[in-house]
């Protein structure tokens, strides 16, 4: 079953797989950037841990600039918590 849920950002955790779909509906004269990053992690290993991707439109013209995107709080347990609870409490999928 597939439900329909809207994230700017989704935390993933350690044992959890999720399938997504990113929907490409941004100006596409550049690329994105895309972010992995670890959260409740110290601060000074953050950056060893966090992978950039790009989105690349195919009538891009041009390549992704500017600051990598801000994500969520690193240490802020209740989005993680109630964003968890969001996606097993939704049972509209059947």
């Amino acid at each position: 079953y597939v439900t329909q849920m809207n994230f700017t950002s989704l935390d993933i955790h350690v044992g959890q797989t999720y399938s997504v779909l990113v929907t490409m509906d941004q100006n596409a004269t550049s690329d994105y950037y895309i972010v992995a990053s670890a959260r409740f992690v110290n601060t000074t290993i953050w950056a060893s841990v966090t992978g950039v991707a790009i989105l690349h439109y195919t009538n891009s013209q041009g390549p992704a600039s500017g600051p990598l995107p801000d994500g969520p709080n690193l240490y802020d347990q209740y989005f993680s918590l109630n964003q968890a609870r969001s996606i097993r409490w939704n049972l509209t999928a059947g």
